[in-house]
C-alpha cells in the first residue's frame, strides 16, 4: 500500500516552477514562515489535492455539458469555455459554462445545481439579470454597462440524476457600440412553484344546450373584473343580473398545452352565458395581485367573434379551479364560437421551492469580430450605408422602410454553398419626423442570425431579395 501511494503521488507530483509558486503563497516571504518549511512532497499533495477537487467539481453534470453540446450544435466550436466562474448560495450552485459573443449578441450558458438536496425541476424559473459591458459609438464616455440588461432566462433542460438544471441568456448590443469584455450574471431568486400556462381548446363542441349551474355565492372571490380591461367600453353593469358558475366535469376535456389544468365544463350556463369552468390539479392555485386582479387570463380566438367582446371576461375561483364568463358571447353567438378556439394563459402556482438569495459572478466574454464591408449602394431600391459580417450575424444599416425586417438573407460560400439567416432584431426611425418633410426619411437598423456559423475568409457574398452583396477578400 505504501508504496502504490508512493508511486501515485510521484505521477501526480507538480512541475518544480508549480511548486514554486506554491511555496510562495504559503510561506509569504517572511523568517516566521520560512522556519516552517514544507516539504516538496507536502506541497505536492496539497497541490494534487487541489486539482482533483476541480477536476471533480467539472465532472460532476457531464450530462449537462453534452447537452450544452447539442444545443451548441455546428456553433459548438465557436463558442468560448468559462471557466471557474461559480458560486454557491443557499445550497444552490450557478456556474456560467459558455458564451457565444459577436458586436450583435452575447448569448450565456449557465447552470444551476442543488448541491445539498433535491429542490429543483423542470419548472424552474430564475429572477436576475445578465449585464455586460461596451464601449459607446459616441466618442469619451468610456465603458458602461449596456443600458437594457437582460432578466429572461431560458430553461434548456433539467437532469434529475445530477439535480441541475442548463439555462440560457442573452444580451443585445446597442447599434454600433463596441462590446467589452466584461459581464456579471446576478441572481436573486429562484423557484419551481411558477407554471406558466398556455392552452388552447376547440369549441366545435359547444352546443345551444344549457348546462347545470350553480349560485355565486357572496363570499366567491373574483380574481379578473371585467372592469379590470385597459379601454375596455365594458363595466360590471354588462354582468348578468343572477350571476352563476357551471357545475364541475360535465364536459370534461383537455387544455391543450397545459399541464395539470383541463377544461372541467365548457358552454353555455342558466344565465345565458358562455362559460368555462377550469379543473386544476392538487396543489394548483392562482397568485392574486395586490389589486385582486389574477394572473390568469383567457380570449377566445377567431375565426368567430372577432372584436372587443372576445376579450371580455370575468374570472371567479371556484373548489378545484376557476370559472370563466363570457358576459358578452350569447346563445346568439353559437354560430361565430363553433368554428373557433377558446384560450388561456397566464401564471399559476404549484407546491414546490421558493429562494432568496444572492448569486453574483463576473467573468469576460471573448467576441468573434465583426468586419465591415467595403461596399454600400442600392439595395433592391433602398440606399445600404453600412454591412457587418461576423461569423454568427449580418448587420445592414439603409433607409428601409420595413422590408427587409421580414427577408431572410443567404451567405454565399465560395464553394457555392449557401447559409441561410433569418431576420433578427433591428431599429427603424423617421429622421423627418417634427420637421415638416411631406415624406419620411428612414433609417434602419437590420439584423440578421446565421443558421450556422460562417467562416469569413470562406465566404464570397451575401444575398437579400435576389440581389447581391459583394464580399471582398484580399
Amino acid at each position: 500500500m505504501k508504496d502504490r501511494y508512493s508511486c501515485e503521488m510521484d505521477r501526480l507530483e507538480p512541475r518544480r516552477e508549480k511548486l514554486d509558486e506554491l511555496y510562495k503563497m504559503i510561506e509569504g516571504g517572511t523568517e516566521m514562515k520560512q522556519a516552517k518549511r514544507l516539504s516538496r512532497r507536502t506541497a505536492a499533495v496539497i497541490l494534487a489535492c487541489a486539482v482533483l477537487t476541480i477536476t471533480a467539481a467539472a465532472a460532476a453534470v457531464p450530462a449537462v455539458w453534452e447537452t450544452l453540446q447539442r444545443q451548441l450544435g455546428a456553433f459548438a466550436p465557436y463558442a468560448q469555455t468559462i471557466d471557474g466562474a461559480v458560486c454557491q448560495d443557499q445550497g444552490m450552485e450557478v456556474q456560467v459554462l459558455s458564451a457565444l459573443s459577436d458586436g450583435l449578441e452575447a448569448r450565456v450558458y449557465f447552470s444551476v445545481r442543488d448541491v445539498k438536496g433535491d429542490r429543483l425541476n423542470e419548472y424552474l424559473t430564475l429572477r436576475g439579470q445578465l449585464e455586460a459591458e461596451a464601449i459607446p459609438k459616441a466618442e469619451g464616455l468610456g465603458i458602461r454597462e449596456v443600458t437594457a440588461p437582460t432578466s429572461n432566462f431560458k430553461l434548456l433542460s433539467y437532469d434529475p440524476e445530477t439535480r441541475t438544471a442548463l439555462f440560457s441568456t442573452s444580451i443585445w448590443y446597442v447599434e454600433g457600440d463596441e462590446p467589452g469584455q466584461g459581464a456579471r450574471l446576478s441572481l436573486a431568486g429562484l423557484t419551481t412553484r411558477e407554471m406558466t400556462v398556455y392552452g388552447e381548446v376547440s369549441c366545435a363542441g359547444v352546443t345551444g344546450e344549457t348546462l347545470d349551474s350553480l349560485p355565486v355565492g357572496e363570499e366567491a372571490q373574483v380574481i379578473f373584473r371585467i372592469d379590470s380591461i385597459d379601454n375596455s367600453p365594458y363595466t360590471s353593469a354588462d354582468l348578468p343580473a343572477e350571476p352563476v358558475v357551471l357545475a364541475p366535469e360535465q364536459n370534461p376535456m383537455p387544455l391543450e398545452g397545459a399541464e395539470d389544468i383541463w377544461v372541467s365544463s365548457m358552454g353555455f350556463a342558466s344565465d345565458g352565458c358562455f362559460h368555462i369552468r377550469l379543473g386544476f390539479g392538487e396543489g394548483i392555485d392562482v397568485p392574486l395581485y395586490k389589486s385582486g386582479e389574477g394572473q390568469l387570463y383567457s380570449d377566445l380566438l377567431p375565426e368567430g367573434v372577432d372584436d372587443d367582446r372576445r376579450y371580455t371576461f370575468q374570472a371567479t375561483l371556484v373548489p378545484g379551479g376557476v370559472d370563466i364568463l363570457y358576459p358578452l358571447i350569447g346563445l346568439e353567438d353559437l354560430e361565430l364560437l363553433q368554428p373557433g378556439k377558446a384560450r388561456v394563459y397566464g401564471t399559476c402556482t404549484r407546491p414546490g421551492t421558493e429562494l432568496e438569495g444572492e448569486w453574483s459572478i463576473a467573468f469576460e466574454l471573448e467576441h468573434h469580430r465583426s468586419v465591415t464591408l467595403d461596399w454600400t449602394g442600392e439595395l433592391a431600391g433602398r440606399q445600404v450605408e453600412r454591412v457587418t459580417v461576423s461569423p454568427l450575424s449580418v448587420t445592414i444599416t439603409s433607409n428601409d422602410g420595413g422590408g427587409f425586417a421580414r427577408t431572410p438573407l443567404y451567405a454565399v460560400k465560395r464553394d457555392g454553398s449557401t447559409v441561410a439567416a433569418e431576420p433578427g432584431r433591428g431599429s427603424y426611425s423617421n429622421r423627418a419626423f417634427g420637421a415638416g418633410a411631406a415624406e419620411p426619411v428612414w433609417e434602419a437598423y437590420n439584423t440578421w442570425q446565421l443558421e450556422e456559423p460562417v467562416d469569413l475568409k470562406a465566404l464570397a457574398r451575401l444575398t437579400l431579395l435576389d440581389e447581391t452583396i459583394p464580399v471582398h477578400q484580399s
